[in-house]
């Protein structure tokens, strides 16, 4: 049998052993008869292992830094590999290789190993941290660029398996991209990135499409705009209306008040000291340098005589409470403008900002309506009958010699008008568009029918359609005008009365 345990088991159980005299008579202490054989032989400690400990006890470590002894332990042991299976799990704050038993550390090695192989897995947190202290010492890699890749890998997957160090390792990259000196576009997706370029897109919205100001405003809204119901039903009008207010309120303060919108809402950057690699063992091997590093228009840094200086956007770095009162104040005002079934209230905003949002909104659906009504939708599935229609018009505008009948010019008569109406046009639109093609005033014949020149005019173009194939009567400003490809056409269709 391979399990010890169940062959110890057995041994001490049988009878045999149990009955006979040696056994009956023979005195024994509490020790165990039969122990396992890593109970009788004490771990051997492999003499890397044993020589980086001993670096901890050199006249040079008494008067360094324990920065400095996990540095220069981990680079004496940077290729080492092990094999030694400990599963046991233990808890340790701020863990260090000289904290670690032998057992302890050789299950640290070997986890490692497999970790460089690519293959990570759960392990005790002391593990973690020591592995992540190693990278950003750049302890494991060829150049910082490399090892700024390692550290990225690792903490997007392990990330998955346990997030306790989520709080870290984000701070911990975007310092390892400042300390190191690399490219700033390796920050993009690192959280607080990505709250500074929502800022950023905020302050110069000028610059930004429509699409860019929405995701920015709900990436930093502390009012969850697409959980509204309202943002479900109406989505477009939501994020229209949205962006519209902000641009607005934008100019209003530019123009009106000493701070902008952005002030107001996210204060003014400040520079503050910065401890780069807080909460984590780091030898800073350049410890007196000068250097000055831009990520971004609102977050840099500067080093002076060795010192780090931050200079952001401080406060709350989540989502802003401020800007959440604006965007639930327009969901409310929607809600209430659109008669939506379910109301809500809202506060934290000032009567003249309350009083901007509602004439934005009314101003929106104002425009709305009116592009509705200009609106020509087209039926391609009645080409052929348009083209049908145009060969019949055309064929009766052909004039044949035909002595029995006189053609008369047409008159005054109301009559006649109807009957050409008839076909095409009713009364006020066959006037209007008379009107309009021999220079007579067209609003007083839009105002004698009590309608108004548009709806006329997109009467006509749906009731004309289907002969021309396209619009009869375009808009010139607020002026409508006959296109001149049809006018001859036209006249001959409809003679002034």
């Amino acid at each position: 049998m391979s399990d010890t345990k169940e062959i110890l088991n057995i041994v001490l159980n049988d009878e045999k052993l149990l009955n006979s005299r040696a056994f009956r008579e023979r005195i024994y202490s509490d020790e165990p008869i039969i122990r396992p054989a890593s109970q009788l032989i004490k771990p051997q400690v492999p003499p890397q292992i044993k020589e980086m400990k001993g670096i901890a006890f050199t006249p040079e470590a008494y008067w360094k830094t324990s920065a400095w002894l996990f540095y220069t332990q981990g680079k004496f042991m940077e290729n080492y590999e092990d094999d030694f299976q400990y599963n046991k799990d233990f808890v340790k704050y701020y863990p260090c290789y000289r904290d670690l038993t032998t057992e302890q550390l050789r299950g640290y090695f070997s986890w490692r190993t497999e970790v460089r192989k690519g293959r990570i897995q759960k392990a005790p947190l002391p593990y973690v941290f020591i592995y992540l202290y190693e990278l950003i010492n750049c302890i494991g890699a060829n150049s910082p660029a490399e090892c700024f890749d390692m550290l990225k890998h690792f903490c997007s997957e392990y990330r998955k398996i346990d997030d306790t160090i989520e709080k870290y390792t984000d701070s911990w990259l975007t310092d390892f991209i400042i300390y190191y000196d690399l490219n700033r576009s390796l920050a993009d997706d690192i959280d607080d990135i990505k709250h500074d370029k929502a800022i950023i897109t905020l302050i110069h919205w000028e610059k930004y499409s429509k699409s860019e100001i929405f995701d920015a405003i709900e990436a930093l809204s502390a009012y969850r705009l697409k959980k509204s119901l309202y943002y479900i039903s109406e989505s477009e009008n939501f994020r229209e209306v949205l962006v519209r207010c902000f641009i607005i309120l934008s100019e209003f303060f530019r123009n009106k008040r000493k701070k902008s919108l952005c002030e107001k809402l996210f204060g003014c950057t400040v520079e503050c000291g910065h401890h780069m690699f807080s909460s984590a063992i780091f030898y800073d091997k350049n410890s007196l340098r000068n250097c000055e590093y831009t990520l971004n228009e609102v977050h840099s840094y500067s080093c002076r005589n060795g010192k780090w200086f931050c200079k952001k956007y401080y406060g709350n770095r989540g989502r802003n409470t401020h800007l959440g009162y604006i965007v639930k104040a327009v969901d409310s005002l929607l809600r209430e403008y659109t008669d939506f079934k379910y109301k809500m209230g809202f506060d934290g905003i000032s009567k003249n900002t309350e009083k901007i949002l509602k004439n934005e909104i009314e101003h929106y659906f104002e425009e709305k309506r009116h592009n509705e009504s200009m609106k020509i939708e087209i039926d391609i599935s009645k080409l052929n009958s348009i083209r049908t229609s145009a060969d019949k018009i055309r064929e009766k505008l052909i004039i044949e010699e035909e002595p029995d009948i006189e053609v008369k010019k047409p008159t005054i008569d109301i009559t006649m008008t109807e009957k050409n109406s008839d076909m095409l046009l009713g009364k006020d639109e066959y006037m209007f568009i008379c009107s309009l093609l021999y220079g007579v005033d067209h609003k007083k014949a839009a105002a004698d029918s009590g309608k108004m020149v548009s709806i006329l005019a997109d009467t006509i173009n749906e009731k004309l359609f289907d002969n021309f194939g396209d619009t009869v009567i375009e808009f010139s400003g607020d002026e409508p005008i006959v296109i001149d490809d049809y006018t001859e056409e036209l006249k001959k269709m409809f003679p002034m009365p």
